[in-house]
């Protein structure tokens, strides 16, 4: 409960000092965030929704965020939750983020667990819509266990991902089976290749609050 206290209050002082400032030049960025809903990890979404938040909380007038969901057949538009263009007026993208916070919000408390994983054809999704925006940094953030389990109807583990320019960071990847550590590295070495052999790049984050900074590094 405290840390949730905290994250909270860590949100509401950014955006206060963000008001107190003038004119802040948009960095160009672009942030799609990917919650897991599949068996679970469902459980893990109110925090997630909350680091969610405090990445938002760093990025400047002019950028732009979206969220989808991990569930049983990802690449559609149905599992989008969000897409907000953050106004270039500081005070307006103030309010916008105060916004973003509150669908999260009602996001989190009403999401619904999915019985499999398609985490493939959820960053096909991500990268279809990164695609379609001008900014030139751009993001995809998991929050994923990073254990597909495809549906008999939507298998899209052959299909073709183009990730190029797009910065891939899974963040909470919990271990799901701790006895096995062997098994955990050899998952995320897999998936740090599918990545890099899409053209994207990849970046594990083993602390949430450290998204903030990797989001605005560029």
């Amino acid at each position: 409960m405290i840390r949730r206290t905290l994250l909270g209050a860590a949100c509401a002082t950014a955006v206060a000092a963000l008001s107190a400032c003038g004119l802040v030049t948009s960095t160009n960025r672009s942030v799609f965030v990917v919650f897991d809903v599949s068996g679970t990890y469902v459980k893990a979404v109110p925090d997630a929704t909350k680091y969610a938040n405090l990445m938002i909380t760093e990025m400047q007038p002019g950028d732009w965020f979206g969220a989808s969901q991990i569930s049983a057949c990802s690449f559609s538009e149905k599992e989008i939750i969000l897409q907000k263009q953050l106004p270039e007026t500081p005070s307006m993208a103030d309010a916008a983020k105060r916004e973003l916070f509150e669908r999260l919000s009602v996001y989190a408390g009403q999401v619904k667990s999915a019985k499999y994983t398609d985490i493939r054809g959820a960053l096909a999704q991500a990268a279809f819509e990164l695609k379609q925006r001008p900014e030139a940094a751009r993001y995809i953030v998991l929050f994923s266990d990073m254990i597909e389990d495809h549906a008999k109807g939507c298998n899209t583990s052959k299909i073709d991902l183009d990730l190029t320019g797009i910065h891939v960071i899974a963040a909470n990847v919990i271990k799901s089976d701790p006895a096995n550590p062997d098994k955990y590295f050899a998952m995320l070495k897999n998936w740090e290749k599918v990545v890099t052999d899409a053209g994207g790049t990849w970046h594990l984050v083993t602390s949430p609050d450290q998204l903030p900074k990797l989001v605005t590094a560029q």
